[in-house]
């Protein structure tokens, strides 16, 4: 029997075809990475400026920090979602399976 790892590699033999759509895949979560980073560092630095201005006003600056963070974070769950960013191919059915439902 084989493992699922085997198979994986049977698989990616018997559809080489495939390969550029998995390396899309790996570059796009190479991306997600990078902008989870950027959003992490851009949020702890929107808190750490917000904690050490805790007493008075907070500056301005760390709003308009925490909002570009909110904006990277947006970016990268719209990848998260490639099927967003394609077009409608119409119905969930086939026709022949929904008229033979209403039959």
């Amino acid at each position: 029997m084989l493992n699922s790892h085997e198979s994986d590699i049977l698989e990616r033999l018997k559809h080489p075809e495939r390969e550029a759509e998995r390396r899309k895949v790996s570059r796009s979560l190479y991306l997600r990475n990078v902008l989870n980073s950027i959003f992490i560092l851009l949020a702890l630095v929107a808190m750490v400026g917000i904690g050490l201005n805790w007493g008075s006003i907070a500056p301005t600056w760390c709003y308009v920090v925490a909002l570009i963070a909110v904006l990277v974070k947006i970016a990268e769950a719209a990848l998260r979602m490639p099927s967003m960013l394609q077009k409608p191919r119409g119905s969930r059915f086939d026709k022949s399976e929904h008229e033979a439902t209403e039959s």
